[in-house]
This record gives C-alpha cells, sequence and structure tokens, in this order.
C-alpha cells in the first residue's frame, strides 16, 4: 500500500464523518448521523486491515540481517519511517471505529447518551488525525 494513501485516506475519511454527523445534527437528521457513525465504523475496519496486514511493520525497513548482527548505525535510529508515526494513529482509528457502534446503536434507539459517544467518537478520530498532521511534520 502506498504510504501517501495511508495517510491521506484516514483524513479525508475523518473529516467527511465529521461533516455528516454535524450536519446531520445541526439539521435534525438522523439518517446523516447514523451515516456518519456508519463512516467511523468503515475507518475502523480499514485501521484493523492496515494493522493486521504488515503496512506498518518494521520488518519492511530492516533486514534480518541487520537485526541479527545489530549493524544498525545511527543516521538509521535515529530517523523514524514515517509508517512507524502512524502507527498510534491507525490504533486511534480502530478505537474510533470500536467506539461508533455504541454510538451508532444509542442514536438509533434514540437514547440521550448518544450525543455524547458521538463528541467523545469525533475527538478521538480528531486525535488520529493530528497524529497523522504530526506525523508529517516531522518528516
Amino acid at each position: 500500500m502506498n504510504e501517501v494513501f495511508l495517510y491521506t485516506f484516514p483524513q479525508w475519511i475523518v473529516f467527511a464523518a465529521l461533516f455528516v454527523i454535524i450536519y446531520g445534527w445541526v439539521e435534525g437528521k438522523k439518517v446523516f448521523r447514523l451515516t456518519g457513525d456508519g463512516i467511523f465504523i468503515l475507518l475502523g475496519i480499514f485501521a484493523l486491515v492496515v494493522l493486521l496486514g504488515d503496512h506498518l511493520a518494521a520488518a519492511h525497513y530492516l533486514s534480518p540481517e541487520e537485526v541479527a548482527r545489530e549493524e544498525l548505525d545511527e543516521v538509521i535510529t535515529n530517523e523514524i519511517p514515517i509508517q512507524a508515526r502512524l502507527l498510534p494513529a491507525y490504533w486511534s482509528f480502530l478505537f474510533t471505529g470500536l467506539l461508533a457502534v455504541p454510538t451508532l446503536i444509542l442514536d438509533w434507539t434514540n437514547k440521550k447518551l448518544a450525543r455524547t459517544m458521538m463528541v467523545v467518537t469525533g475527538l478521538v478520530a480528531l486525535l488520529g488525525f493530528f497524529v497523522v498532521v504530526a506525523a508529517l511534520r516531522a518528516v
């Protein structure tokens, strides 16, 4: 998977979901809020696929011979690849997807706790977004 795709796709998804949820909240349209929660669930599934698919694994950056012989010079140990910097963001996106499931259920059943859960889910998604931004600035 392309490294540009690894950091741009989740950013677009976060903003799409937040836009749809806020629009649904302001206009009082439940279907938009539920769609936004569904988008967050899809983001969590995407994060799970990336994490389980070894797209952020360190094995792609060091050969087994380098690791076995400990032939790491200072340049390699001081320089963290962008994929490694994105790992906390993908954990956040996975957690966002997990939080979106009860949010979707609570909103579907018209519980008042749904609004609080929507805010928490959105904040966790934004945390992942800002981790991506910080990773890009560090490169």
